[in-house]
């Protein structure tokens, strides 16, 4: 009987599934059965799949787009230098089989997309947040230097509480320039906007929902999963929930830029906004992260699309 019972013993411990970071070992042969696992991975440059696995691995196999690619790597962080550069948009697969000390294997597959290498300054300029039919709901972004907009997203939230986002495309832009999200309505043209020697970009930002029009926040990022660039938090300052901020996307938005140092002091009041009274940035592209940077426009003053103008409503 005491045999069986730690014949039982063993069984279920060989039979257990591991948790967290603990390996799963033979008990009678101290050999591991565990797959390698891989931590991390990240293109470099366009040029570089940094790889991070949880243990000393060889590389028995790499992959590029169903090419072989003549490696000997061994080791836990790997560097493979890709064939070729990836243009910014282009799509490609990356295989890699790894093999650990014990002989266990795994074959992973990812697909790497080249990022833009020349993302430009840029700044949230302009917003319409009650549209209507005739006026829809727009956010116009303001680019302060020279590059492509390709891959930058812009949302209504942080990335995990959006309720949508848009991802801009290879566009080619200048100091000056904008583009010009329709929001949840398709513009009735996207033909670029001319104006003193400045082009406003159009582009549908395919949304299913209105921004919203009391209490919210528009963040934009360099890229999908990356960092914040810029964003700007509005409030009727009226509301009693999530403390004053009407709902907590928009709180925990406001407290994200406050600790990335990217917003202080109060939202933009959006009590006074109408369809035709938006949120603007005063002209310049002034930026001191606050409440400060922005007005409200006069009825039908508003310059989405054009550069700049001060005409601010008075009550």
């Amino acid at each position: 009987m005491k045999t069986l019972l730690i014949a039982a013993a063993a069984a279920l411990l060989l039979s257990a599934c591991p948790i967290g970071n603990i390996r799963t070992y033979d008990a009678f042969l101290g050999k591991d059965k565990t797959m390698p696992c891989i931590l991390k991975y990240e293109l470099e440059d366009n040029r570089l799949m940094r790889v991070i696995y949880d243990e000393d691995v060889t590389l028995t196999d790499i992959e590029f787009n169903g090419m072989k690619l003549r490696y000997s790597m061994q080791g836990t962080v790997f560097s493979i230098p890709l064939p070729e550069k990836l243009q910014r948009g282009e799509s490609a697969v990356l295989s890699i089989t790894a093999e650990d000390g014990s002989g266990n294997t795994a074959r992973t597959s990812f697909r790497v997309i080249g990022k833009n290498t020349e993302i430009p300054p840029a700044l949230i300029n302009e917003l319409s947040i009650k549209g209507t039919a005739e006026s829809p709901d727009r956010i116009e972004i303001l680019f302060l230097g020279s590059g492509s907009a390709a891959g930058m997203v812009v949302s209504d939230g942080l990335a995990d509480e959006a309720n949508h986002c848009v991802i801009l495309p290879d566009i080619t832009v200048k100091k000056g320039d904008t583009v010009v999200i329709y929001w949840d309505r398709d513009a009735e043209s996207l033909e670029p906007i001319l104006s003193g020697g400045r082009t406003g970009h159009i582009i549908n930002g395919g949304s299913d929902t209105t921004l919203s029009g009391t209490n919210g926040a528009v963040l934009l990022y360099d890229e999908s999963g990356g960092s914040i660039i810029d964003g700007i938090i509005y409030t009727t300052g009226e509301s009693e929930l999530a403390d004053g901020y009407g709902n907590n996307r928009t709180k925990h938005a406001a407290e994200e830029l406050r600790r990335l140092g990217l917003w202080s002091g109060d939202p933009v009041s959006s009590v006074l906004v109408t369809a035709s009274r938006v949120i603007a940035r005063l002209p310049g592209g002034q930026d001191t992260d606050s409440a400060a940077d922005f007005f409200i426009t006069e009825p039908r003053k508003y310059t989405i699309g054009r550069t700049n103008e001060y005409f601010p409503y008075t009550e």
